[in-house]
């Protein structure tokens, strides 16, 4: 905080007095066009709600038409990638007008002079260059320099991207962006956001010389290009602080830490109005059970307790089991980790055993023969320290990682449903577990700090009596629970009355 007090003080100062307190150098713009990037974040909000909206609506199209086809998938992948080629070919083929290269270039960087040189000709002849050819068919990164680096403070009317060339580019650019979000290839949204709010920051410098008939009141588009680029993006992200410090380290000049705040607070609050941002927006489309770093409310709020959260309904399994009872609970159920009780000591926790070691050790038949019991020891189906089934070495569980066997690469034949699998060595005997009492923040903060995917639920003799996944403590799952208790009590009360 002190230091953007610092900046907006040197800024103040830089343009009342005229005085170098940056760099050495002057201030790229004047206070007073904070407000300007203000209404740049507002209209980069506006353009990243309906980006999100737009995508978001293709997506849930793509769940119900393609995503269910590996076919169907492969063929949208062929017909976007015809189809993006196709515009991009054509921006350019529209843009019929040549500009002639900067040639007045003493003063010019090497960067700039490099950028220069980077423009594409493309039915020009030599010493001009095709303005919309020059952001489609160079690389995303060159085109962001460009836009970045490219002087045009309205003194003289130099211009080297004109704002028909930026509208031409910018609204196809970013229609394709939201249709290519989302199809089997991996597509980055980060540079196609950055490269289009670019442009928008451009054209609007542009135009804003345009009104000023070229006098330079304003600031040099380039500067517009960096905050539209900002505005677009965090209208996109809605992240505020982590792209702040991002494009300030891209830019590596501390007099765009005001300008840069503004810009993603507005883009951030207006965006907020309508929609959430896509990441978020993604994250719920999948299912993907994401906890926020803060406890939802109505936790707090009616003081939930694990006992009202936890699956009751729990798949046990014993330290030496079946292995046709391991292979029907593996196909009846899709869960990922299975608490395993002592018979012996009437249901007490002994561990946890997870799915991809169960299917590992079934495929790869680590099982003992069924004869090795007596009367005695089949009713618990325990043999003390001794071990009924050959040893399977880590490493060996291991190897396969990621790619672990599935239920569907087990081969279970009729003899082998008898014979004894042993999950002693392979058990986690230390999980982590938490009181039926525990209030739900505690389990929330256990997952969140811990990265757990499920957690134990024990009473006080510890006998596992239920289990919470990362999906029960949403914000609708907590709801859902508090309506099922309430409805409970409700119909326990009725009865209570009948009787």
């Amino acid at each position: 905080m002190s230091a953007i007090v610092v900046v907006f003080l040197c800024s103040l100062h830089n343009n009342i007095s005229n005085i170098y307190c940056i760099r050495g150098d002057a201030s790229n713009f004047a206070i007073w066009e904070n407000i300007n990037f203000m209404v740049i974040g507002c209209i980069g909000g506006l353009i990243g709600a309906v980006f999100n909206a737009a995508n978001e609506n293709l997506t849930l199209w793509r769940m119900k038409r393609v995503n269910f086809s590996k076919k169907r998938r492969v063929v949208e992948v062929v017909l976007v990638s015809i189809l993006v080629s196709t515009v991009s070919f054509v921006m350019p083929l529209l843009w019929n007008r040549c500009t002639d290269k900067p040639t007045d270039m003493q003063d010019w960087s090497n960067q700039e002079i490099n950028l220069v040189d980077a423009l594409v000709q493309f039915q020009c002849e030599d010493g001009q260059y095709n303005e919309v050819a020059s952001l489609v068919f160079t690389d995303a990164d060159t085109a962001i320099k460009q836009l970045f680096h490219f002087r045009e403070v309205g003194i003289d009317d130099t211009s080297t991207f004109s704002s028909a060339a930026l509208f031409l580019f910018f609204i196809p650019y970013i229609s394709l962006a939201t249709i290519v979000y989302g199809i089997a290839v991996p597509s980055g949204l980060f540079v196609p956001s950055l490269l289009s709010g670019a442009a928008f920051g451009r054209l609007c410098g542009h135009l804003l010389h345009k009104l000023d008939h070229t006098s330079g009141t304003f600031a040099d588009s380039g500067t517009y290009a960096l905050m539209g680029a900002a505005a677009v993006l965090g209208g996109m992200a809605r992240m505020t602080i982590s792209l702040t410090v991002i494009l300030l380290e891209a830019t590596g000049d501390m007099q765009y830490v005001l300008p840069l705040m503004l810009t993603l607070m507005c883009a951030r609050f207006t965006g907020n109005v309508f929609n959430e941002g896509l990441y978020d927006i993604h994250i719920k489309l999948k299912g993907i059970p994401f906890l926020e770093p803060e406890v939802p409310s109505i936790a707090e709020k009616y003081e939930i307790v694990a006992s009202q959260v936890m699956s009751s309904d729990v798949k046990c399994l014993r330290p030496i089991e079946r292995a046709g009872v391991v292979y029907d609970l593996l196909r009846s159920c899709s869960h990922g980790t299975f608490p395993i009780v002592d018979s012996d000591s009437t249901g007490t926790l002994y561990g946890t055993a997870t799915r991809d070691m169960l299917c590992t050790l079934l495929q790869r038949k680590a099982y003992g023969s069924p004869n090795i019991l007596n009367a005695e020891d089949e009713a618990g189906l325990s043999l003390g320290p001794k071990r009924v089934s050959p040893l399977v070495q880590w490493d060996t569980l291991e190897r396969v990682y990621p790619r672990y066997p599935t239920v569907d690469d087990v081969d279970m034949r009729s003899a082998d449903r008898n014979c004894l699998l042993d999950l002693r060595p392979y058990a986690n005997t230390a999980p982590y577990t938490i009181n039926e009492t525990a209030s739900i923040q505690r389990s929330y903060r256990l997952f969140r700090t811990l990265g757990l995917r499920t957690l134990c639920v024990v009473n006080h003799t510890n006998q596992v009596v239920g289990i919470i996944t990362r999906k029960d403590l949403l914000p609708d799952a907590l709801s859902d629970s508090l309506l099922r208790g309430r409805n409970a009590h409700s119909e326990n009360n009725n009865i209570g009355e009948f009787t």
